[in-house]
């Protein structure tokens, strides 16, 4: 049965699908969303307040949120600055330092150079900077960059020969950080943020993008070293952690960490949480959808929101494609075969094969890089401490594919 209106005056098909569309973009900015009011927020799974309280109430506390891929790390962080933003003494400075550097090759000191560089340009758009800060700021800004010392008739020459001049920055290029530059470096951090506590501004760095280091190595190559050097300087830290850290031998994350966030899956069932399906009516779902239909996705998505959304948005594409006025159940299976279809890419036949098994009731742990990678990617969903599941979507595919997959 085709859905019935629910308003009078119904936009054309073109225009009603196009708005659809446009709420449901797994990838539009986390800013973007917060601020089209997209986020629903559930008290048991948002630490946003949490996260701003402890930064609040803690001068030089640091905290970690972690999660796999969509869990809404970002979010949270965001909806943090928002809320640290209300405390007129608070100065929250986002840092995504994916932006300000090349991942594949950070270095410690790449997080203090992208941070110093942002409280100046806060300090600049309210005060006037004095020598001695502007010095500050120079300093930073080569450890940033790099100097090129050439003289400059050498570098007309070298320019007119089409040679570049080597920066030896830590941003771009990047290079291994040496102890004592990261010292030096936090020091100079260390002038700007006296400069605005003396004016009754409190520093809160939050750095986004970390996650993105997959590598726990790599990771903590980059904290132990900047994140030490901030914690004397009384500045909060709020930050986004690879999945990979929480598995990772050698080391207890939270005796780096004032506090750590898991950003698990959140339960799919609408039977047992709302939280998913109240997700999709905020977003106004129930347009060109029926509430089974949403339940459905809410199942298939395995508690990812990320992929709710784009169960969304491919279902309502179908339709589209399919010259239908609302999303009908065909559309619904073919988003949750697409989603599945785009977790089996690039998988091995042994891979499968133990995602096949685990489908077949047996266990899992996270105990080698192979695995590690199937958590960290989404393809396994860790429910509890001891409990992991296949996510819905790629199981589903998997037990439609022909032969039997045996590890060696």
């Amino acid at each position: 049965m085709p859905i019935q209106p629910s308003t009078a005056a119904i936009p054309d098909r073109r225009q009603r699908f196009r708005a659809f569309m446009k709420r449901f973009n797994p990838t539009a900015p986390a800013r973007v969303a917060i601020g089209e009011g997209l986020i629903y927020h559930d008290a048991v799974l948002s630490v946003f307040r949490k996260l701003a309280a402890r930064a609040d109430l803690g001068p030089g506390s640091q905290q970690l949120v972690v999660g796999g891929i969509g869990s809404g790390k970002t979010t949270q962080l965001l909806m943090a600055e928002q809320e640290l933003v209300t405390h007129e003494q608070i100065l929250p400075v986002y840092v995504d330092v994916s932006v300000e550097t090349d991942l594949s090759n950070v270095s410690s000191g790449a997080l203090l150079a992208s941070l110093g560089l942002l409280i100046w340009k806060a300090i600049t758009a309210e005060f006037r900077p004095s020598d001695a800060l502007s010095k500050a700021h120079e300093a930073i800004w080569i450890a940033a960059y790099g100097e090129d010392t050439t003289p400059l008739s050498d570098r007309l020459l070298d320019h007119a020969a089409g040679y570049s001049i080597r920066m030896t920055g830590k941003l771009r290029p990047p290079f291994p950080a040496i102890r004592r530059d990261v010292r030096h470096l936090a020091e100079s951090v260390s002038v700007l943020n006296t400069f605005l506590r003396d004016r009754g501004r409190e520093l809160v760095a939050i750095f986004d993008g970390l996650d993105r280091l997959i590598n726990a190595d790599r990771f903590w190559s980059v904290a132990e070293q900047d994140l030490r050097a901030i914690k004397p300087l009384e500045i909060s830290v709020l930050a986004a952690g690879p999945l990979s850290i929480m598995y990772g031998p050698g080391r207890q994350v939270k005796d780096y960490f004032d506090e750590v966030y898991y950003l698990g899956p959140a339960i799919a069932d609408p039977k047992v949480s709302n939280f998913l399906l109240d997700t999709l009516f905020l977003r106004g779902a129930d347009e060109l959808m029926r509430p089974n239909q949403m339940r459905r996705l809410c199942l298939a998505s395995g508690g990812v929101l990320r992929d709710l959304i784009s169960l969304a948005r491919n279902a309502g594409e179908n339709a589209y494609l399919d010259d239908a006025d609302y999303i009908e159940d065909i559309h619904v299976e073919q988003a949750i075969e697409q989603l599945g279809n785009s977790y089996l890419l690039g998988l091995g036949t042994q891979q499968k094969a133990l995602l096949t098994r685990v489908l077949e009731g047996d266990g899992f742990s996270p105990s080698d890089p192979e695995r590690l990678e199937l958590l960290i990617t989404r393809r396994i969903l860790e429910q509890s401490e001891s409990r992991y599941e296949v996510h819905p979507a790629l199981a589903a595919v998997l037990t439609s594919l022909p032969g039997d997959l045996e590890l060696e």
